[in-house]
This record gives structure tokens, C-alpha cells and sequence, in this order.
């Protein structure tokens, strides 16, 4: 069985919000194939924006003065 690579112009139009929002936090994907299904790009998503907010919000907590 060989898997399909897809190109930027065959990523199926289900998965684009989620490879738009990947490639506007800076993370774009050299391989994408029919093994990525929605489910698993928008969990990726979902845990990339919840690390980046956690450590945003520890170190700017880090940097208060009371």
C-alpha cells in the first residue's frame, strides 16, 4: 500500500481552515496525506493554540509586580 501525498492545491477543502490556521502560527507541513483526517489536524490545532496560550500566559504572569 503506498500513500498519497497531496500538494498545496489537493489538500482536500475539509482540512484547509485547519492547514490555514497551522500555517498562520507559523507551523506549515512538508507531508500531508490521506492518514491526516480532520479530526486529527484540528486536535493538532487545538493543542498547538493551548501550549502557545498557556506559556504565553505564564510568562507574562512571571513579569507582574504586585
Amino acid at each position: 500500500m503506498q500513500l498519497k501525498l497531496y500538494t498545496q492545491s489537493e489538500i482536500p477543502k475539509s482540512l484547509m481552515p485547519y492547514v490555514s490556521e497551522l500555517e498562520s502560527l507559523g507551523i506549515r507541513s512538508k507531508k500531508l496525506n490521506e492518514l491526516n483526517d480532520v479530526y486529527e489536524v484540528k486536535n493538532l490545532v487545538e493543542n498547538i493554540k493551548q501550549t502557545l496560550f498557556q506559556d504565553y500566559k505564564s510568562s507574562f504572569q512571571k513579569n507582574v509586580v504586585v
